[in-house]
């Protein structure tokens, strides 16, 4: 065959290959187009005017979307402010319970995306905690409202081919991070500071954790470092969560050093948690794969850092190594680790356990792909520490996406029903700023007792799987 024949059959093939993958390809355009639901979703919830709402109003729980383009920008700003509008009213009005959400890789937000259908599902449980906690209190007037924020964690739906995108997704969602997703959360919190009454908490997954640690390190870094005089680093809205983060440790490192300067108010908010489960082989092995292969070309650097040791010879400092940093997820990397945590039983019969990674240092080593070895640990850690890497096991989370199961909904719902109890709290206070009020006791999770004694009372009203 000549060099024209060959050349022609080699375009047609790719021409075809090009067809495949864009048949492929999953849609990049917002799946929610109309800025309200005019009430379809009380009435009829699988309507198209409901499914194709940014707004939606169900009887017990609002659900608004935010949906962002690959390069970070949210597709329509307009749709966008009347999502905001409408929260900030009722913020006003009666006040809200605001639980942002941002998905992870192989995921977006179209109506039957199992992470849109799970949130949908959690909130609804959600309305069950607060309505048994807090009956009869200032927060039977309080609407809860989930903001889901959508971006294309799910470009290829072709199930071979869907494991191959780790590398753009990851460059995607560090694009989000740096772009519209920071503005998005800034505006929401705004909109619930000015009163006790609204509660904000950030919830990320996968690579979604990868976006909210992107979009708000900076912002964590400055108030670890700029407190107030007593020492109390201000909180991003009412707490930062993200589950099993794929992203690595390197970018957590900057707010994570500035964390350890010095001690903190007795009553110091959270200001970051992470919990990832040593069940998760996707960032136990496959991100430290894709970074190895992806970072091969960048020169490493031992770091000294007098705070790095193994926890056996605490007075010997060690070097921190660039490639562990980069290689290990911000939720796996041992020497972050400050807690273990574990559930045993069934039913009624369940327990958990969260020990401290200084009791207990063997529950806290270098887990999967790494060179990381002994009980590497950073510190000593300063009083009242405000930032919590928890890992934990199957027992609570099964593999990478299993984070709508009972045990983690469970965690995830005891955080924020204690910073619901600070916000009830607070508001009691006459005139009381919410920035300027201060709690009176530690938060719960600072005492793992009492955490896994309230979080075994949630899981009673948690029912057992979220579909």
């Amino acid at each position: 065959m000549d060099p024209e024949g060959r050349t022609s059959i080699g375009k047609r093939m790719l021409g075809a290959l090009g067809a495949c993958l864009t048949a492929a390809c999953a849609s990049n355009a917002p799946y929610h187009t109309a800025s309200e639901d005019g009430g379809a979703c009380r009435t009829d919830p699988g309507s198209p005017a409901c499914r194709s709402s940014a707004y939606q109003e169900f009887e017990r729980f609002d659900l608004a979307f935010a949906e962002f383009s690959e390069r970070g920008n949210a597709f329509d700003d307009g749709r966008v402010q009347a999502v905001l509008a409408r929260i900030a009213a009722k913020a006003r009005k009666d006040g809200v319970v605001l639980i942002v959400f941002v998905h992870g890789w192989k995921h977006n937000a179209s109506e039957d995306d199992p992470n849109v259908l799970s949130f949908k599902k959690s909130l609804e449980t959600m309305t069950g905690v607060l309505g048994t906690s807090f009956a009869g209190t200032a927060l039977g007037s309080r609407r809860l409202v989930g903001v889901y924020v959508g971006w294309r964690g799910a470009s290829i739906e072709l199930p071979l081919l869907k494991e191959l995108t780790f590398w753009d997704r990851k460059a995607v969602a560090e694009e989000l991070g740096s772009g519209g997703v920071t503005r998005l959360l800034l505006d929401l919190d705004r909109i619930t500071a000015d009163e006790a009454r609204n509660v904000m908490v950030v919830v990320g997954h996968s690579f979604g954790g990868a976006i909210v640690v992107r979009a708000l390190s900076d912002l964590i870094t400055e108030r670890v470092t700029n407190r107030a005089e007593d020492e109390r680093a201000r909180v991003f809205g009412d707490g930062v969560l993200v589950l099993n983060p794929a992203i690595e440790a390197n970018q957590a490192l900057p707010f994570v050093e500035a964390a350890l300067q010095r001690p903190y108010a007795r009553d110091q908010l959270p200001l970051f948690i992470s919990i990832s489960s040593d069940a998760d082989s996707a960032t136990h092995y496959a991100f430290p794969a894709g970074q190895t292969v992806g970072l091969a070309t960048w020169r490493q650097a031992d770091l000294q850092r007098s705070y790095y040791h193994d926890r056996r010879a605490p007075d010997q400092s060690l070097p921190l190594r660039e490639r562990h940093l980069d290689a290990t997820t911000a939720g796996n990397f041992a020497p972050f680790l400050t807690h273990r945590l574990h559930a045993s039983g069934q039913g009624a019969a369940v327990s958990f356990e969260m020990t401290r990674c200084d009791a207990v240092p063997e529950h806290c080593t270098p887990k999967g792909w790494t060179t990381l070895s002994g009980q590497p640990a950073i510190g000593p850690l300063p009083a009242n520490y405000p930032l919590y890497f928890i890992k934990t096991d199957e027992s609570v989370m099964a593999d990478h996406n299993d984070i709508f199961n009972q045990q983690v909904r469970t965690f995830v719902f005891t955080v924020i029903d204690d910073v619901v109890r600070r916000s009830l709290g607070e508001t009691r206070r006459a005139d009381a700023a919410k920035a300027l009020a201060a709690p009176v006791e530690p938060p719960l999770i600072a005492d793992p007792g009492r955490f896994t004694a309230r979080m075994k009372e949630i899981w009673k009203v948690v029912e057992p799987k979220s579909e």
